[in-house]
């Protein structure tokens, strides 16, 4: 794929990509507890601040292992 923009949640649709993969990268997460859009496992709206973080550090795992 080039110059394609690409929508699912970000750790699935990361891990598909082998490592060094990509050149670009561009986020823009949700503030914790701020939106609801409705989406199962959403990031935002986890139980406590520290979950949230906990996912953010995921995705950030995973967007850095393929750029």
């Amino acid at each position: 794929m080039k110059n394609c923009i690409i929508i699912g949640d970000a750790v699935t649709v990361l891990k598909r990509f082998p490592a060094e993969s990509i050149d670009t990268c561009v986020t823009s997460p949700p503030y914790y507890g701020l939106r609801d859009y409705g989406a199962e496992g959403q990031i935002g709206l986890e139980k406590t601040p520290q979950l949230y973080i906990a996912r953010l550090v995921e995705v950030s795992n995973e967007v850095k292992r393929v750029l």
